[in-house]
């Protein structure tokens, strides 16, 4: 599956009006969920303080109405030590999102996730329950896109106090324990399902490791109907047509073409 296509379509589908994008790094999908729902509220959480700077500063952050915040989402407030990625964070092509409140762990996969820590710092912890009810307390309809390095599932159980309000999550997580501490796939997917959630998909395949998941809330699936149902077959439609690859196709060698796609993309399709 197309995760975040389908991630996509399901936020206009849903009529989403408040995102939160939990471990931003720069804030880029962020813009992206901007686009998309132009007059939702857009949330950012980044907590390495160096990222968090950065996005801070960013005038395009500011003039797109995206508030920024520097927590480390999970299922307690109060503070925690944050390990902060040894990058470069100059350089635009390296990673600069792999600092996390989860240390590597050992084990025959530890190369699969082999990362320095630069320095710990203290940070501030927020679940993100309490925060939606005291911050946005109006929000109906929530989408929830997490990439925490393997703090998933704490992001998940602090969200118990709004699960009624999220009907659709984009998360990032592992089927083995890549970091000490990360709960498995498995053991996440039990969790949403007390939470009244369900996989609609996945982008992995059964040797990979680690690879994204789409979640939606089951009584949102019932009262979007056929609506839903139009949301699979765009994937599939988008999966035949090798979308993926065309999009930065055209990009490189037609500027206005792409261009002119996406918008119509985003016209029809989201």
């Amino acid at each position: 599956m197309n995760t975040r296509l389908v991630f996509k379509i399901l936020l206009r589908r849903f009529r989403v009006d408040c995102i939160f994008d939990i471990g931003s790094c720069d804030g880029v999908d962020a813009l992206l969920f901007r686009q998309i729902l132009p007059k939702a509220a857009v949330v950012a959480f980044e907590a390495n303080p160096i990222n968090h700077q950065r996005m801070a500063q960013n005038p395009q952050l500011k003039a797109n109405r995206i508030e920024v915040f520097p927590y480390a989402i999970t299922n307690t407030n109060g503070t925690a030590p944050f390990n902060v990625a040894d990058a470069d964070y100059d350089n635009g092509s390296e990673s600069r999102g792999q600092s996390s409140l989860l240390v590597a762990a050992d084990g025959p996969w530890k190369g699969y996730q082999d990362v320095k820590v630069k320095e710990i710092v203290e940070v501030e912890t927020r679940r993100l329950d309490e925060f939606v009810l005291s911050k946005y307390p109006n929000v109906q309809s929530i989408g929830l896109w997490i990439d925490v390095e393997g703090a998933e599932f704490g992001v998940l159980e602090g969200m118990a106090g709004i699960r009624n309000r999220v009907v659709a999550v984009h998360v990032e997580t592992a089927r083995v324990a890549l970091r000490v501490g990360q709960k498995a796939y498995a053991e996440l997917e039990l969790l949403m399902k007390s939470l009244g959630f369900v996989s609609i998909g996945t982008n992995m395949s059964e040797p990979d490791l680690l690879g994204d998941v789409v979640f939606v809330n089951q009584k949102a699936v019932s009262r979007l109907g056929l609506r839903f149902h139009f949301c699979q077959s765009v994937n599939v439609l988008s999966h035949l047509c090798r979308v993926d690859s065309l999009g930065p196709l055209l990009r490189k060698h037609s500027q206005p073409l792409y261009t002119l796609l996406r918008r119509v993309y985003f016209k029809l399709f989201t």
